[in-house]
């Protein structure tokens, strides 16, 4: 684990109730890892079922804590802000719960610049969840 949940709040813009991330698992140049329990005080909550729109959240903020964790280990390197560009290919293929754990996988496919094509999955235990493409631009 390379980011606790303790600090998390430290790599990512979002303050709670809009935390949707726990730790960071892994971080490099090619992708990242993370990993999410869904508690009852979550907001995207609905019958003790987390919203879809929290899903996409989650793969956002997975991206926000991997950029954020591989750019402060670059010398003089300064925070930077990031922005969803365009989310592209969302598949939703199931639904999840309170309390399950989650674990979020986000591959960079492509950069030119500041911005990044990402390919994101979420996974409750092995079941795929939801997986999409985002446009990210990191200012």
């Amino acid at each position: 684990m390379l980011i606790n949940k303790e600090n998390i709040t430290n790599y990512i813009p979002q303050r709670a109730p809009f935390v949707m991330i726990d730790e960071l698992v892994t971080a490099d140049e090619s992708g990242f890892s993370s990993t999410f329990k869904i508690e009852s005080d979550n907001l995207f909550l609905n019958d003790s079922v987390l919203s879809e729109s929290a899903l996409v959240e989650n793969i956002a903020q997975t991206c926000a804590a991997g950029f954020g964790y591989v750019n402060s280990l670059k010398e003089d390197s300064e925070p930077q802000l990031g922005f969803i560009g365009a989310v592209t290919r969302l598949s939703v293929l199931d639904s999840t719960k309170l309390n399950a754990s989650l674990s979020t996988k986000v591959e960079i496919l492509n950069t030119f610049d500041s911005i990044h094509l990402i390919q994101g999955t979420v996974y409750d235990n092995d079941r795929e969840l939801i997986t999409c493409q985002m446009k990210i631009v990191l200012a």
